[in-house]
C-alpha cells in the first residue's frame, strides 16, 4: 500500500476497513480527476494541456484499475457519491 494513503485516514480509528481504503483511494482520485480537468478548462499553453491531458489518462486507468481490484475482491465502491465514472 502506499504511504501517502495512511495520512487519509481519519485519526480516530486506528485501523480502517478495506473497504473503506478503497473508498478513500477513491475519492483521492476523483478529486485529482476534478482538479486536472479544471486546470483544463483555464489553461492556454498547449504544451501544459497535453500534460494535463496525459494526467487525466493517468487518473482513468488508476480508477480502472482501482475499481477491477475491488470488484476481484467482491467489494463494491460503487455508490450514489460517485462523481467519475471510467469510460
Amino acid at each position: 500500500m502506499p504511504i501517502f494513503f495512511d495520512r487519509l485516514r481519519k485519526k480516530d480509528t486506528p485501523q480502517t476497513s478495506e473497504l473503506e481504503e478503497y473508498r478513500l483511494r477513491l475519492d483521492y482520485i476523483q478529486n485529482r480527476l476534478e482538479k486536472v480537468r479544471q486546470l483544463f478548462d483555464m489553461e492556454c499553453d498547449p504544451e501544459k494541456i497535453e500534460s494535463l491531458i496525459y494526467e487525466e489518462k493517468a487518473l482513468m486507468i488508476r480508477l480502472n484499475h482501482l475499481i477491477k481490484t475491488a470488484k476481484s475482491t467482491n467489494l463494491n465502491v460503487h455508490d450514489e457519491n460517485m462523481r467519475f465514472t471510467p469510460k
